[in-house]
């Protein structure tokens, strides 16, 4: 022990490799846990916060981790001379430790603090108390791999081999944890890998730091154990109210599905639940229906039925029933089923057979197990019904059918999934390839049913209208004015927000179904606001009958907001105010040609990430030049400031190549692999262990071909910009394992070479001097947490592709800097 207290370093010196903590894979597994630990809180830090609050602001989870990386990488480097070197692995200890204790607190806090939806001083103030909390586990977790990462920067390539396996891990044991366990006792065994990980670390040196890390771990174990008996560590408050008592209650990797209720709620008969009921239905009318409700916020029913459809009358009544009013169907698809409502609907209105899809296994699981009696058996073996799990659009794009209607009833979800959490609310059923696709497996006079909300802004109706005549258009189809019926509620009757549905037909529609559709709606008290006959004489012009005209281009320049069609490569169908428009209105109000309309939520959480993480960046690319704290008094005060800039713009540009390859990876094969839980368990597991896979290849390389692995990573990244829609489109029909396999085969290369470039320059930095390493690290994660906002902005307003270009710019950035900084050096 007094040896090791004699060693000493000489500014600028490289120190001497601590003994203990590198004889033997304790350092290297220790990483592995910490690793897994971090990221698997990540990931169901999106889950729960996508129920207790909203999906927008479960995507700062991404944001909140990367910084509290960052900040704890920074707060190495300032605390140098007080982390002793002798102490490293209690040091470590402690901060394994503190992570598997503040992880449990902060999700707790998550668990019981209300945030609803609304911009106000104590709203804004209670989400900030979450995500102040949320910040503390991060930092822990971050200042263990940042303090090894600084005190053995020569194996900077090994560790990052086992910091990015660890990662892996973490998305592979995400799914069948949450599926076997939920979400909230999955944070109990996720932190109680990060106190394993303490346990690791002090082996072998002060038994009571053992005994403590022990301690926590066991506790935490315990408790898991507990809790899946007696769910006392759980969401208490959802959406801003506290929960109510539940029928039945599961989680998987993309969704909480909860029924609400009692017992007494199956026996219990009330007026059917939806907004697109007519207000001339019997005001003394009532059902049975319990409602599974996804992340506390979306909503389907499961309607009680006995085999009899004489008692199911209202589903006439309701504007999502409008095909069904033009004739009969020999065969339904239905996409996005739920519990059932919708096919219910189709047999009670002579249509079958009917294929209902559902890319929740819960739902299906529900319906045909605790609820089957309840359901009538609707989802097991039911005459002319056949229950498909899959995505929608996945099942479409196999399929070798042809449909004579094919129906999707408010098809989307307020819910994060995990991998949802690096982009906001994309849907791949709202593209103009997906209505290419329900359009080409349609029959000859099939009809496309759309039911959405009609606000008065009338943005989402008039953009699934925009987005259908681009697709008829494609299909060789001239005079698309004459394939739409459009029939929505009147709400001056409702006294609810109006829902409409749009029908497309792939042939005109003939004068009778017109016809028939008007008279049902004029009995009910719906509004026919475009119909193929033209302006009703004495009416004015709907916006629809603008949209539809010769000056629809002109119209939809025009618009306040955006109606612009949107595609594969760009599937925000839900942003209505795309954020780099809304800029550059307030930056010139005076030279637009429109108006342009509030922002949403999800845009203004962006454009406050977008703030934050550029000025966080900025900062601390900026430090050296500044002069501030360790790096004007440390060792990297030897090092020129030119050169530290150029380290600066090297880690800096690695950060956001690496998030941009990686979002727009998960986005665009999440939607190929055709189910939510493969954009984790392929894509990113693939792209994480293949990345740690070259890092461990380039730590074999005395001296680093950091050169040319950025020269072959970013020729790569151009070469699958240019090739991977047509590739994925190619490829599309495939059996599942196939397309898995083409995933990999086209993740797992940039993997490889997107690992060799940071570690390898945290070595080489290393070598100059320690302080380096953790300003490095530092800035890698900010630039990351910056990268990925400044990718959902490119994505959304220009395309997927436009940011993998991006992405190659930033490489060759980074290119730039370490040839000029590896030649001076």
């Amino acid at each position: 022990m007094k040896a090791r207290k004699r060693q000493r370093t000489t500014r600028g010196e490289k120190p001497l490799e601590d003994p203990q903590i590198l004889q033997g894979p304790r350092l290297d597994f220790g990483i592995f846990m910490v690793s897994a630990s971090v990221l698997l809180l990540e990931m169901l830090l999106t889950r729960v916060f996508s129920v207790t609050m909203y999906y927008h602001l479960s995507f700062m989870v991404v944001s909140l981790a990367m910084l509290g990386l960052a900040a704890s990488a920074l707060a190495v480097g300032v605390l140098a001379r007080r982390l002793h070197r002798d102490s490293a692995a209690t040091q470590l200890a402690w901060g394994a430790v503190l992570l598997a204790i503040t992880s449990v607190l902060a999700v707790g806090v998550a668990f019981r603090v209300p945030v609803v939806l609304e911009s106000t001083t104590a709203n804004w103030l209670r989400i900030g108390l979450i995500f102040a909390c949320v910040l503390v586990p991060f930092l822990a977790g971050g200042f263990v791999i940042a303090l090894a990462f600084t005190r053995y920067s020569e194996r900077a390539n090994r560790l990052y081999f086992f910091d990015l396996l660890g990662a892996g891990m973490a998305c592979l044991v995400f799914i069948p944890a949450t599926d076997t366990l939920g979400a909230p006792s999955a944070v109990l065994l996720g932190a109680a890998i990060g106190g394993g990980a303490g346990v690791l670390f002090a082996w072998r040196e002060r038994p009571w730091v053992v005994r403590g890390a022990a301690t926590v771990t066991c506790l935490l174990v315990g408790t898991l154990a507990a809790n899946l008996r007696w769910d006392f560590y759980d969401v208490r408050v959802a959406k801003g109210r506290a929960q109510d008592p539940v029928l039945a209650l599961a989680w998987n990797s993309f969704s909480r599905v909860e029924v609400r209720g009692g017992p007494d709620m199956l026996q219990v008969r009330r007026r059917p639940l939806s907004y697109g009921l007519s207000a001339r239905l019997d005001p003394t009318y009532s059902v049975r229906e319990v409602y599974i409700e996804y992340d506390a916020s979306a909503l389907t029913q499961i309607t009680a039925f006995d085999g009899s459809f004489g008692g199911l009358a209202h589903l006439g009544y309701d504007v999502t029933s409008a095909p069904y009013h033009l004739r009969r169907y020999h065969n339904v698809l239905i996409v996005g089923a739920g519990g059932g409502r919708d096919a219910l609907t189709a047999l009670s209105l002579g249509s079958s057979p009917v294929t209902a899809v559902e890319v929740n296994p819960l739902t299906i699981d529900l319906v045909r197990g605790q609820f089957r009696r309840f359901a009538g058996g609707i989802y097991d073996a039911y005459p002319g019904v056949r229950v498909v799990n899959d995505e929608g659009r996945s099942f479409v794009r196999s399929s070798s059918e042809q449909y004579d209607l094919i129906q999707m009833s408010l098809v989307d979800t307020w819910a994060a999934s995990a991998a949802g959490a690096y982009a906001l609310a994309e849907n791949s059923l709202y593209t103009v390839e997906a209505f290419e696709d329900f359009v080409r497996h349609l029959s000859p006079d099939g009809v496309l049913a759309i039911s959405r909300w009609f606000p008065q802004t009338l943005a989402e109706p008039l953009r699934v209208v925009s987005l259908a005549i681009e697709a008829l258009r494609r299909a060789g189809i001239t005079e698309p004015a004459l394939h739409f019926l459009i029939v929505h509620t009147n709400e001056a009757e409702t006294r609810v927000p109006s829902l409409g549905t749009i029908l497309i037909r792939r042939a005109p529609f003939p004068p009778d179904e017109v016809e028939r559709l008007q008279d049902w709606a004029r009995r009910l008290g719906f509004i026919v606001s475009y119909s193929p006959e033209g302006i009703v004489p004495g009416s004015r012009p709907t916006r629809f009958h603008q949209l539809l005209s010769s000056q629809a281009a002109a119209f939809v320049a025009a618009y306040p907001y955006d109606l612009s069609v949107v595609s594969d490569d760009r599937p925000f169908f839900f942003d209505r105010v795309p954020l780099l428009r809304w800029i550059l209105h307030q930056l010139s109000p005076s030279q637009a040609t429109n108006t342009v309309g509030e922002l949403t939520l999800g845009a203004q959480t962006l454009l406050i990430s977008l703030v934050g993480s550029g000025a966080c960046t900025a900062l601390f690319l900026l430090l050296p030049a500044l002069g501030a704290g360790w790096i004007g008094r440390g060792a990297v005060v030897t090092v020129p400031r030119g050169r530290l800039l150029l380290w600066g713009i090297y880690f800096t540009s690695l950060g956001l190549g690496f998030i941009a390859v990686e979002m727009v990876l998960i986005q665009r094969l999440g939607l190929f692999l055709g189910y939510p839980a493969y954009a984790l368990s392929v894509v990113l597991c693939t792209l994480l262990l293949a990345s740690g896979l070259g890092s461990m290849l380039a730590g074999r390389w005395t001296r680093p071909p950091v050169a040319a692995a950025l020269i072959a990573l970013t020729l790569l990244i151009v070469v699958v910009a240019a090739t991977l829609q047509p590739l994925l489109h190619a490829t599309f029909g495939l059996a599942t394992p196939l397309r898995i396999a083409v995933a990999i085969l086209i993740v797992a290369p940039l993997g490889v070479l997107m690992g060799a470039p940071f570690p390898s320059g945290l070595r080489l930095a290393g070598r100059q001097a320690d302080s380096l390493v953790p300003w490095g690290w530092a800035l890698n994660g900010s630039a990351s947490v910056l990268g990925s906002t400044l990718t959902v902005l490119v994505s959304m307003n220009v395309g997927f592709r436009a940011s993998l270009v991006a992405a190659a710019v930033a490489y060759a950035t980074a290119l730039a800097a370490a040839v000029v900084v590896i030649r001076r050096r």
